[in-house]
C-alpha cells in the first residue's frame, strides 16, 4: 500500500480525526483504493465532523475526491462537484467489507467507471445504488462520470 507524503499531484485525500483510536482501522479502505490503481494521501485533522473532513479532503485533492473519517467511525466519500452537505456514500468503520467497497468506489469515481455494490460479498457493478437513502440511476452515474472526465481534461 502506497501512502504518499503530500507531494503526489493526483491522489485521493483521506482525512481522519485526530482522536480516532486506531488509524489502522481504515486500512481496508486504502486497500480498496489501491486495488483500483489510484494513489492516496492520508492526513490527520482536528476538524470535528465527518462532513467537514470529507469535503475538505475532496477540496484539497486535485482529483476532487475525498474521504473523511471521524473519531466515532463514520466514513464519508465526497466529491467537490456535489453540494457540501450531500456526500456520495456513508459507511461505518466497523464494516470492513463496505469500507473496502467505499475505497474502490472512490477510485472508480476518479476513473469514471461504474461503482461496486455495497450489498453482499460479490463484486458486481451497480445498476442502481443507494445514495444516502435515494436511488442513484444510470443517468445519475453518467452525469457524475461526465463531470469527473471534464474535470480531468481541464486539469491537463
Amino acid at each position: 500500500m502506497k501512502i504518499n507524503d503530500g507531494n503526489e499531484i493526483q491522489a485521493i485525500h483521506v482525512y481522519y480525526h485526530v482522536e480516532l483510536s486506531d488509524p489502522s482501522l481504515f486500512r481496508t479502505l486504502l486497500h480498496g483504493i489501491e486495488e483500483e490503481g489510484i494513489p492516496t494521501f492520508v492526513k490527520e485533522s482536528k476538524q470535528q465532523s465527518t462532513l467537514q473532513l470529507s469535503y475538505q479532503a475532496a477540496l484539497d485533492s486535485t482529483l476532487g475526491v475525498g474521504v473523511g473519517i471521524d473519531q466515532n467511525g463514520q466514513v464519508l466519500l465526497h466529491y467537490t462537484k456535489l453540494d457540501k452537505n450531500q456526500p456520495l456514500f456513508e459507511v461505518n468503520l466497523r464494516d470492513p467489507y463496505k469500507l473496502r467497497v467505499l475505497g474502490a468506489n472512490a477510485a472508480r469515481l476518479v476513473k469514471g467507471i461504474p461503482f461496486k455494490s455495497f450489498d453482499g460479498e460479490q463484486e458486481t457493478d451497480l445498476e442502481h445504488v443507494e445514495f444516502l437513502g435515494e436511488a442513484l440511476t444510470k443517468e445519475d452515474i453518467a452525469r457524475i462520470v461526465a463531470i469527473v472526465v471534464r474535470r480531468l481534461q481541464e486539469s491537463k
